[in-house]
C-alpha cells in the first residue's frame, strides 16, 4: 500500500501511516481486553453452572459494549465515527447499535425483558436524539442540552437504578456502566462534537507522573484528615499483588474512566468555557463530584462529600495538566484500590 503524506501545521510534509497500521493501537487494546475477559469468564462461569450458549452470548455482548466504549477513545476510530454519525439518521443508527448487545445477550440467555430493553433505549435515545435535533449553539460552553443529558446519564448511576437489566448469571450492573459511559462518549464527542475532552486511551510517562503526583498530594491531605474526622480506619485486606492488580484494573475500567469522563472530560471541560476560569471549573466539578457521594451511608454523608471533593480537585488537576483522562482515571483507580485494600469506613 502506498504511504500517504499530510501537511503539518507548520506547512511541511510529514509521512502518514497507512490506514490499516493506524488502526493497530485500537485493535491491540481491544484484543487485550477481549483476552482478559475471556480468561475471567473461563475462571468464574463454572461456579454459576450456566450453559455454553449463555456464556458465549454474555461474552459477545460484553465485547460489543467494550467496542462502542473504546471507539471514541482512539483518533482513528473517532474520526471514522465523526464522518458517519451525523444528523437524525446517524442518531437513529447509533441507538440501534447500542441495543444490539442486549438483544444478543437476551437471545442467548433467554433473559429478554421489555422493561429492560425500554430503559436501554431511553438511556441512548435522549442524548443522541436531543443533540441531533437541537444542536448546541456554543460548542465550547455548557449549554442546557449538556446539563440535561449529563443529569439523564448520571442520575440512574447515582441513585442505583442501573440494575435489573443484565441478570444472568447474576446482576451484571457493570455492563450498564459500560453502556452509559459509551452513550455519553458517543453523544458528547461524536454527535455533539466536544473537543479536548481527554477521552483518549493513550498512556505515557507524563500521564503516569501526573497521576502519581496527584495521588501523593491527595494522600498527604486525605489520610490524616480521614482519621481526624473518624471517617476511615486501618483495616488491611492485602490479598497479594495479583488481587491488587485485578482490583485496580476493574475499578479503572468500570468506575474511574466513567466518572472521569463525566466529571472532568465533560463537566469540568465545558465549565471552563462558561466560567472562563480553569481553576473555577476545576473547583465546581470537584464539588459536584463530592456531592455525588452524599447518599453513601450514613446519608447525608458530609464527611464523604468533603473527602470526595478534595479527591475531585486532584483528579481535576491530573486531567488539566495535559488534558488526559487517563491521568485522572489512573489516580482515581489507585485511590479506590488503596482504600479498598488498606482502609475501611468507620
Amino acid at each position: 500500500m502506498e504511504e500517504r503524506r499530510e501537511v503539518t501545521n507548520g506547512g511541511s510534509w510529514q509521512a502518514k501511516a497507512p490506514a490499516p497500521r493506524r488502526w493497530l493501537p485500537f485493535a491491540l487494546f481491544f484484543a487485550a481486553l477481549a483476552l482478559f475477559f475471556a480468561w475471567y469468564e473461563i475462571i468464574q462461569f463454572p461456579h454459576y453452572r450456566i450453559g455454553l450458549l449463555p456464556a458465549v452470548a454474555i461474552y459477545v455482548c460484553l465485547l460489543l459494549l467494550l467496542l462502542v466504549w473504546l471507539a471514541p477513545g482512539f483518533t482513528i476510530s473517532r474520526q471514522w465515527l465523526l464522518r458517519r454519525v451525523r444528523g437524525p439518521l446517524g442518531a437513529g443508527g447509533s441507538i440501534a447499535v447500542f441495543l444490539l448487545p442486549y438483544l444478543i445477550y437476551s437471545a442467548g440467555t433467554g433473559d429478554f425483558r421489555w422493561w429492560a430493553c425500554a430503559r436501554l433505549f431511553a438511556f441512548a435515545a435522549l442524548p443522541f436524539g436531543l443533540f441531533a435535533a437541537v444542536p448546541v449553539r456554543r460548542a465550547e460552553r455548557m449549554n442546557w442540552q449538556d446539563a440535561l443529558i449529563l443529569l439523564w446519564i448520571l442520575t440512574p448511576v447515582l441513585f442505583g437504578k442501573i440494575g435489573g437489566i443484565w441478570n444472568v448469571p447474576v446482576n451484571l450492573d457493570f455492563m450498564s456502566r459500560v453502556f452509559l459511559t459509551a452513550v455519553g462518549a458517543w453523544a458528547f464527542l461524536i454527535v455533539r462534537g466536544v473537543s479536548d475532552s481527554g477521552y483518549n486511551f493513550h498512556f505515557s510517562r507524563v500521564t503516569l507522573r501526573d497521576a502519581l503526583i496527584a495521588l501523593a498530594c491527595f494522600s498527604v491531605i486525605a489520610i490524616p484528615l480521614g482519621f481526624a474526622l473518624h471517617f476511615i480506619s486501618w483495616n488491611s485486606h492485602w490479598r497479594g499483588a495479583r488481587a491488587f492488580a485485578f482490583d485496580y484494573l476493574t475499578i479503572f475500567l468500570f468506575i474511574a474512566i466513567a466518572e472521569e469522563l463525566f466529571f472532568r472530560g465533560l463537566l469540568q471541560n465545558l465549565l471552563e468555557g462558561s466560567l472562563r476560569s480553569r481553576a473555577g471549573a476545576q473547583a465546581c466539578a470537584s464539588i459536584v463530584f463530592g456531592l455525588s457521594h452524599i447518599r453513601h451511608a450514613p446519608a447525608p454523608n458530609w464527611r464523604y462529600v468533603m473527602l470526595a471533593s478534595i479527591a475531585g480537585w486532584f483528579y481535576g488537576w491530573a486531567y488539566r495538566k495535559h488534558r488526559s483522562l487517563m491521568a485522572s482515571a489512573t489516580t482515581h483507580a489507585l485511590v479506590d484500590t488503596i482504600w479498598r485494600t488498606w482502609f475501611t469506613l468507620q
